[in-house]
């Protein structure tokens, strides 16, 4: 199964929980820093492909971690569990590190 695939699997519900630990095994090693690159990545991807509305809730994340860098974090994962589909503006290797987990 291809990751667009498998995206769409997920984006279809019924596996919020299974996504909310994955995204939390996937992102709980990671420094902020890492998150943030991750994430901006994400934002420019959105905008790119003119999902502009996804693209500013990224980046109202992104602002939101200069005063609580560790909340980015879980951020992240509650946005990815209630937005699968967002997994398409990632990075390949970090959406298919999300999916390889569920599976």
């Amino acid at each position: 199964m291809n990751l667009q695939n498998m995206i769409e699997q997920f984006a279809g519900g019924g596996s919020g929980p299974a996504l909310e630990q994955a995204a939390e095994q996937h992102l709980g090693s990671m420094e902020p820093e890492e998150v943030t690159q991750h994430l901006q990545t994400a934002a420019e991807h959105a905008n790119a492909n003119g999902d502009t509305g996804v693209a500013q809730e990224i980046e109202g994340m992104i602002a939101r971690k200069q005063v609580d860098p560790d909340a980015l974090k879980d951020a992240a994962i509650a946005y990815i569990k209630s937005n699968p589909q967002v997994l398409t503006h990632f990075a390949p290797s970090f959406a298919q590190g999300i999916l390889n987990r569920v599976i």
